[in-house]
């Protein structure tokens, strides 16, 4: 009996690390820096842990990756982000097509080993969707900036677990975005899955 008890915990929890390869695969499939090269954090910015999209290589998920975003120095009333560059991450507060402006509270992303020790010091617990053990989002506040899209600006939205080509219509609030901004505009725009 006991060896079967051991059969099924090996099996469920082969099942748990076979379901966040493809939470991996697609996060992976968004980064688009090499692992362990650090972003670099804006002017007069902190981050609050070393940061590092993730790679662009087969998922592990032992993985250390964490992708961070630095705290802007931005007015609370959400002013241009001219500070911010890089690859960031954030969910859309508002969205304007017509002026090609987009309104986001930024968040601090981790993945792999790197959720799990976040979810420690913040002292959250998993969950069964993959919290803490596959991601783990950080938001600490909750100053809203604003920025432009670039003309020809790359944006892809995920659809049926692939990401695909879209346009900023079709961007909803609420939406977790991993975006690039360079010289004060978003040149690239991915929605990230959430479970």
């Amino acid at each position: 009996m006991r060896s079967r008890a051991v059969a099924v915990r090996y099996v469920t929890g082969m099942r748990r690390h076979l379901t966040l390869v493809p939470l991996l695969l697609l996060l992976a499939a968004c980064g688009s820096q090499t692992a362990g090269t650090p972003s670099a954090p804006a002017p007069g910015a902190s981050t609050t842990a070393p940061a590092a999209a993730p790679t662009t290589g087969p998922a592990d998920p032992a993985s250390t990756a964490t992708a961070t975003t630095a705290t802007a120095t931005a007015a609370a009333t959400g002013s241009p982000a001219a500070t911010v560059s890089g690859p960031q991450y954030a969910f859309i507060n508002k969205i304007d097509p017509a002026s090609r402006e987009l309104t986001y509270d930024l968040v601090d992303y981790f993945v792999g080993k790197a959720a799990v020790q976040a979810c420690a010091d913040d002292g959250e617990n998993p969950a069964e969707n993959d919290w803490c053990v596959g991601y783990y989002l950080r938001n600490n506040n909750t100053k809203l900036r604003t920025v432009k899209f670039a003309p020809g600006a790359g944006i892809r939205v995920v659809d049926l677990g692939e990401l695909k080509k879209a346009e900023l219509g079709q961007l909803e609030g609420g939406m977790l975005l991993r975006f690039r901004i360079e010289g004060g505009s978003i040149t690239e725009a991915d929605q990230v899955y959430l479970p």
